[in-house]
């Protein structure tokens, strides 16, 4: 049995849809779909009403699989649809014209402009006279925004079993002289597997010397250097759900410039997770850990956010860090709210630094639900 509450998701979500003004959300995001239903699948799309009804719209593939989800969360609110188009517009047009749905919100973030025209022509050709809602709305991704008890246990477990893979990581030396960064991250994913993880949460980072430099740098057959500097990226899915680790460690001791790249991110990030609490927003955080590599000479050094939310997806909101003009306000934190804290220092021709950690935001605080050492040698 599943341990969690398909249908109360459900029914907070329809009245959240009708509070937003909207009668139904055609729902093209495949985490959404499992977040609403338990429905895991490469393909498919969903219809969810104002009174919290799910319609399942899958190809042949996976109609067992929907059928398997309406009889476990209830034939009243799930209803598989089989059908050989997985944006379903025919039907989604049908249904509307004859349920009298008026206003049908898109997940425009997600959905491409090819599949909202031919939505767009279908519905045109059903006679439908309502109206399609663009603008995003994320109905389902502000609920997923804070976790539940079942949710907040997958992810603190997993944030130990994390924890428990990079110590032997750490300890026995996985970066080291003479490796390729290919090594290195196979070795990394093996022992994130052997801890019990279904999958990695993402392509393992390994980035040594000036590769180190490049944020997000896909490992290659370079191999590593004494006296260099090495980022390590990794994370995996524990019960479905996300947890993301960074440590950089050097191999010998770091230069004077080095070593002091190295601390003053580790004292951003250590500004970034004191800050977390209810009622802080998402960009206070990040400005509490730019301010410090900023004070540091080092603020043009870090280019992107501290830190993401986490749960099924390894990058989902809470967005931490400034403010772009496309976006809405974001929500103050609040209890059940799982992000991680990464501040970085990017310095080309030299290195790049970046410490990351897991946290859960609680009711009168924080909680980091990672625990690794730092794994950086003192030379001054």
């Amino acid at each position: 049995m599943n341990p969690f509450d398909f249908r109360g998701r459900l029914q907070r979500a329809g009245a959240a849809l009708v509070a937003a003004g909207a009668d139904a959300l055609l729902i093209s995001h495949l985490p959404n779909l499992r977040y609403l239903s338990g429905l895991e699948a490469t393909a498919g799309s969903g219809l969810l009403t104002g009174d919290g009804r799910l319609f399942l719209l899958v190809d042949p593939r996976y109609e067992a699989a929907a059928a398997a989800r309406a009889e476990e969360v209830g034939p009243d609110l799930v209803h598989p649809v089989a059908t050989a188009d997985v944006i379903a517009s025919t039907w989604l047009a049908s249904r509307c014209a004859s349920d009298g749905i008026g206003r049908v919100a898109l997940e425009s973030r997600v959905l491409t402009l090819h599949a909202a025209r031919l939505i767009e022509q279908a519905l045109a050709a059903a006679g439908w006279s309502g109206a399609l809602i663009d603008q995003p709305l994320d109905i389902v991704e502000h609920a997923r925004r804070v976790k539940d008890a079942v949710e907040l246990a997958l992810l603190r477990e997993g944030g130990a079993r994390l924890s428990e893979a990079a110590r032997g990581i750490l300890a026995d030396g996985v970066a080291r002289v003479g490796r390729t960064e290919l090594e290195v991250a196979a070795d990394i994913d093996a022992r994130v597997r052997a801890v019990g993880f279904s999958r990695a949460a993402f392509d393992t980072i390994v980035a040594s010397g000036p590769r180190s430099a490049f944020p997000h740098a896909r490992p290659t057959d370079r191999r590593l250097e004494a006296g260099e500097v090495v980022v390590l990226d990794f994370g995996g899915v524990y019960g479905g759900y996300c947890v993301d680790l960074t440590r950089t460690v050097c191999l010998g001791l770091p230069s004077a410039e080095v070593d002091r790249q190295y601390h003053a991110v580790r004292l951003a990030q250590q500004a970034g997770i004191a800050a977390v609490r209810p009622g802080t927003t998402p960009a206070d955080v990040d400005r509490a850990a730019r301010q410090v590599l900023e004070a540091a000479g080092l603020g043009e050094t870090f280019g992107h956010g501290t830190g993401h939310g986490l749960g099924l997806e390894v990058h989902e909101a809470p967005r931490l860090a400034r403010p772009r003009p496309e976006d809405a306000a974001q929500p103050p934190l609040e209890a059940g709210v799982v992000c991680t804290i990464e501040p970085g220092a990017y310095v080309t021709g030299r290195a790049g630094i970046r410490i990351e950690d897991d946290v859960v935001v609680t009711a009168y605080g924080h909680e980091q639900i990672t625990d690794v050492p730092l794994g950086w040698p003192t030379a001054h």
